[in-house]
């Protein structure tokens, strides 16, 4: 009789301790829970280009046209997987720069909230004959975004595979036509 009391009380425990875990984390992803604007409520949208070369007046954002069926298709497209991306968590050691980092995909809506979209980055550290160095590597399948005040992760393969092809053949385009206006 002992044992079946006290087993009873074991499972009875497991149950409540995996309950109050399950309810934890929906509380946590219920704090990020971001409601993303619809198509009609983006009043712009551009790629920031970070970081290549020095900073100067040839690095403006490319402005998407919103009044351009298909880059709007591309701003529809990418706020759907940003509605639908699963939330990760918060960007506890995501490479986060304020000027001169990532390329990033921004959009501004109407109450004139900024969506910031990049690519997740992990640090790395790695052991040279002088010490150590630091870089960072990009997350299969994940994005950051930041909005709303909040800055988080999400897995999202069809973003994160705009960003990688994309994103970086709009940059590469924008940063050749520069090369060739130089010359």
């Amino acid at each position: 009789m002992k044992y079946k009391i006290g087993s009873i009380s074991f499972v009875i425990f497991l149950a409540l301790t995996f309950g109050l875990a399950v309810y934890q984390d929906s509380q946590k992803k219920k704090e990020y829970m971001v409601e993303f604007p619809a198509i009609e409520d983006v009043v712009s949208a551009a790629i920031d280009i970070g970081g290549h070369g020095p900073p100067d007046s040839n690095n403006q954002p490319i402005q998407m046209d919103l009044n351009n069926n298909m880059q709007k298709i591309t701003v529809a497209k990418i706020i759907y997987w940003l509605s639908h991306a699963e939330y990760i968590g918060p960007t506890r050691n995501q490479f986060i720069s304020h000027g001169g980092g990532p390329n990033e995909f921004v959009m501004k809506t109407k109450d004139g909230k900024l969506i910031r979209i990049f690519d997740a980055i992990d640090p790395i550290s790695i052991v040279i004959s002088s010490g150590w160095m630091a870089t960072g590597v990009s997350v299969s399948d994940q994005v950051t975004i930041s909005y709303d005040n909040k800055i988080f992760r999400s897995k999202s393969p069809d973003l994160k595979r705009w960003i990688q092809t994309d994103m970086s053949k709009i940059i590469e385009d924008r940063l050749k036509e520069q090369q060739k206006q130089g010359s």
